[in-house]
């Protein structure tokens, strides 16, 4: 095959510049994925320094992070006694009560499946429901923390959610 050298010059410099914006769309759509927030249903970890510094992982569940008790727990303004926590299986209803305890805490009622809380006597409308997963209890974490101007947010330098007092 006869390929006239005019043709060639004037198509490879075209080639190589088409392979060259092809290459850095490529690099630049796989940066901006790897800064993204986590996909759905992933575990993500989670620094808090609400009262101490503590790390652990959460999940992420339609774009919104939830935690589990332990890391419910780690996210709240206040200890919580261990013997203040109750849940009854047949209403599937949490409970953190604030009675007979030498540091009183708030008391917090929690419905799975629902996205209203009690906080003492006043209730709070969630975005993201109290979800029940393989028996334990998932909390819709920026949620309910922020009635404690807690700030939730996502460092997408380290890929962790931060939780920090404001």
């Amino acid at each position: 095959m006869n390929i006239p050298k005019e043709w060639l010059i004037l198509r490879i410099p075209r080639f190589l510049v088409l392979s060259a914006l092809t290459l850095a769309i490529a690099g630049f759509s796989s940066s901006v994925n790897a800064a993204s927030p986590p996909a759905a249903g992933s575990t993500v970890n989670i620094k808090s320094n609400v009262l101490d510094e503590k790390s652990f992982t959460g999940l992420i569940i339609k774009g919104h992070t939830y935690v589990d008790l332990d890391g419910f727990v780690r996210c709240l303004p206040f200890q919580i006694n261990s013997k203040a926590l109750s849940f009854q299986s047949e209403t599937k209803t949490f409970r953190i009560l604030n009675e007979d305890f030498a540091i009183p805490t708030p008391l917090l009622q929690f419905k799975v499946g629902s996205d209203t809380f009690q906080h003492n006597d006043e209730s709070f409308r969630m975005n993201n429901p109290v979800l029940l997963i393989q028996n334990r209890i998932y909390f819709p974490l920026k949620d309910i923390v922020s009635i404690y101007n807690i700030n939730v947010s996502y460092d997408s330098r380290t890929k962790t959610v931060q939780v920090s007092k404001e």
